[in-house]
């Protein structure tokens, strides 16, 4: 697996943002999973840190989850590739590549830096 940062940008979040995913597809099986709790800890538009206690093991599959936050007052609700995985003590970070269309990413930028504006104020 790699870990590439070769963004823009990456906001990190000084109190992690709760939210949910689900498996979606693994390789080329589609699935519909339990929804699992879970925190961002950062994110930009390509790529998120997310910190749960599930174990979902990335090695030999492609995983596609799709992630639900709210950002403000804005619901999201992306499509990433688990790209790496770290277990510290009982909980297990995830590297996703996030999947998304030129809006997306866009909407997600405005709100990262309203959300930047009114937190670090």
């Amino acid at each position: 697996m790699r870990f590439k940062r070769q963004e823009a940008f990456r906001y990190q979040f000084g109190q992690p943002l709760p939210c949910t995913f689900r498996i979606v597809r693994i390789d080329d099986k589609e699935i519909e999973s339990d929804k699992g709790a879970a925190e961002i800890h950062d994110i930009s538009p390509r790529g998120m840190r997310m910190k749960t206690p599930l174990n979902i093991p990335p090695h030999l599959r492609e995983i596609h989850i799709e992630v639900t936050f709210m950002l403000n007052d804005v619901e999201f609700s992306f499509l990433g590739t688990l790209v790496w995985q770290r277990k510290i003590a009982n909980d297990y970070y995830y590297g996703l590549q996030l999947l998304l269309s030129y809006q997306q990413e866009e909407t997600l930028i405005r709100e990262i830096k309203r959300y930047a504006v009114l937190h670090n104020s």
